[in-house]
C-alpha cells in the first residue's frame, strides 16, 4: 500500500502540474482561459476514453505489468510537454494543438493507474479491509496534490516551467524502478509474505499456488451483467457527478486563488496544497467510518451513510465559502469541500470491489471513464461559467452537482455482488 500511495502521489504530480505551470504559460503563449479549458480537456478525454481498455488489460495480464507501462506512458508525456514549444516551431503548427496532443497521450497513460491499484487492493487486502485500503490509495493522490502546488510553483519560479515538467517525468521513471524492484500480482507469488499473512487477506490460500490468477484468467469479464446492474448505474453515475466537483478544485482553485481573491503566485501555491491535504487526511477517516460502520449495520447502508455524510458536508462547505468575502475564511472552507468529497469518494472505489471483486479493474475502468467525462465536462463549463456568469455560480453549480452525487449513489447495494441474483 505504500508503493501504490507513492504511485498515486507521482500520477496526481504528473496530472496537477499543468494547472499550476499554466498560469506561467498562459502568459508565455497568450492562451485565455478557455484555452487553457480546452487544454486540461485533452488530458481528461486521453484518461476517460482509455480506462476501460487498460482495465481489462489489467484484469488480464496483472497490475504489475500495467502500471510499469502506463507510469513509463505518463512519465514520458510530462517530459514531452516541456520539449512542446520547441517541436511546434519546428512543425509549423500551433502549441495549442501540440499541448493538446501530449496532454490527452499524458491522460492515455495515466488511465491505467487508478483501475490497477484497485485490482492491487482486491488481491491484497481482505473484505473487511476494503474501505480503509481504498483510502489509502485516495491519500496518496491527495498527498501528492499537497506537495505539487508548492513543488511545480518552486521549480517554475526558479528554473522556468520547462524544467518543472522534466522533473516530473524523472520522478515517474524512479517509481517504475521501485514498482518493478518489489511488486507482485498475488501476495501468494511475493516471498515476503507469510502464510499467516495469506491466510488472512485470503482464507486458504499458500504461497506459491497459481488456483487463484488462473481462476481469474480463465473468467470473462461480464459486461453484461455490469451493465443490467442498478447498483452498477447508480455507482458510475454518481461518480460522474464526483467528477466534475472534483475537478474544479483539480483544474480552478489555483487560478481561483489568483484571479479571485488576488494572491500572489507562491501564496496561491501553498493554498492550492490546502484541498489536497484535507483529501490526504480525510480519505483514509471516510474508508475507515465506512468499514466500521458496515460491520454494524451491513454493506450497503455503510457505504451509502458515509457517502451521504461526505457529499452533504462537501455541498454546504463548497456553496457558504465561495460566497463569504474574506478570503482566509473562504480558501479553508472551500479545502475543506474537497476533503469530504474525499471522505466519501474511497467508497466508490471500495465498492468496485464489492460489487465485481473478480472484475474489479474492469468496474473501477468503467465507473472512472464516467467520472472523467464528468471531470472533462467541468473544466469547459467551469471555465464558460466563470467568464460569463462569475466565479461564485460557477461553484453554486459544483456544489449542487456534489448533492447530485450523494443522491444517486442511494441506489449502490455494495452488499451483493453483480453475480449475485436480486432476491
Amino acid at each position: 500500500m505504500g508503493i501504490v500511495m507513492l504511485i498515486m502521489a507521482v500520477t496526481a504530480l504528473n496530472r496537477l502540474n499543468l494547472s499550476i505551470a499554466g498560469k506561467t504559460i498562459e502568459e508565455e503563449f497568450a492562451l485565455d482561459t478557455i484555452k487553457m479549458g480546452r487544454i486540461f480537456s485533452s488530458f481528461l478525454w486521453g484518461y476517460a476514453l482509455f480506462q476501460i481498455p487498460w482495465g481489462y488489460i489489467c484484469d488480464r495480464l496483472g497490475p504489475m505489468r500495467t502500471l510499469t507501462a502506463s507510469i513509463l506512458c505518463f512519465g514520458l508525456g510530462a517530459g514531452m510537454m516541456g520539449a512542446g514549444p520547441r517541436f511546434a516551431a519546428g512543425a509549423g503548427i500551433s502549441v495549442l494543438l501540440v499541448f493538446q496532443i501530449i496532454r490527452f497521450l499524458t491522460g492515455v497513460g495515466e488511465a491505467a493507474v487508478s483501475p490497477s491499484c484497485i485490482r492491487v487492493i482486491a488481491s491484497w487486502t481482505s473484505l473487511r479491509e476494503r474501505g480503509f485500503a481504498s483510502g489509502l490509495q485516495s491519500a496518496g493522490l491527495g498527498l501528492g496534490g499537497t506537495l505539487t502546488p508548492i513543488f511545480i510553483a518552486w521549480s517554475t519560479l526558479h528554473y522556468g516551467w520547462r524544467i518543472s515538467f522534466y522533473l516530473c517525468s524523472a520522478l515517474a521513471l524512479l517509481t517504475v524502478v521501485i514498482w518493478r524492484a518489489y511488486a507482485t500480482d498475488w501476495p501468494e507469488e511475493h516471498k515476503s509474505v507469510t502464510a499467516a499473512e495469506l491466510d488472512q487477506i485470503h482464507p486458504g490460500a499458500r504461497g506459491g499456488d497459481d488456483l487463484r490468477r488462473l481462476t481469474a484468467r480463465a473468467k470473462s469479464v461480464p459486461w453484461l451483467k455490469m451493465l443490467a446492474s442498478s447498483s452498477v448505474w447508480g455507482l458510475i453515475l454518481a461518480y460522474g457527478c464526483q467528477g466534475y466537483a472534483f475537478y474544479v478544485y483539480y483544474n480552478w482553485f489555483y487560478f481561483y486563488a489568483v484571479k479571485v481573491r488576488g494572491l500572489k503566485m507562491m501564496e496561491a501555491a501553498a493554498w492550492t496544497s490546502a484541498p489536497f491535504l484535507a483529501m490526504a487526511l480525510l480519505s483514509p477517516v471516510g474508508g475507515w467510518f465506512s468499514d466500521h460502520l458496515s460491520r454494524r449495520a451491513g454493506r450497503r447502508q455503510g457505504r451509502i451513510y458515509t457517502v451521504w455524510l461526505g457529499m452533504g458536508v462537501s455541498a454546504i462547505l463548497l456553496l457558504t465559502g465561495s460566497h463569504l468575502t474574506i478570503t482566509m475564511i473562504a480558501l479553508p472552507m472551500i479545502a475543506l469541500a474537497a476533503g469530504f468529497n474525499y471522505f466519501a469518494t474511497s467508497n466508490f472505489w471500495a465498492s468496485c470491489i464489492d460489487l465485481a471483486p473478480d472484475f474489479s479493474a474492469s468496474l473501477s475502468a468503467l465507473m472512472n471513464t464516467v467520472g472523467n467525462v464528468g471531470g472533462a465536462i467541468s473544466s469547459t463549463a467551469t471555465a464558460y461559467l466563470a467568464v460569463h456568469q462569475g466565479w461564485s455560480r460557477a461553484l453554486d453549480v459544483a456544489a449542487l452537482i456534489t448533492v447530485g452525487s450523494g443522491l444517486l449513489f442511494s441506489v449502490v447495494n455494495a452488499g451483493r455482488t453483480i453475480e449475485e441474483k436480486s432476491p
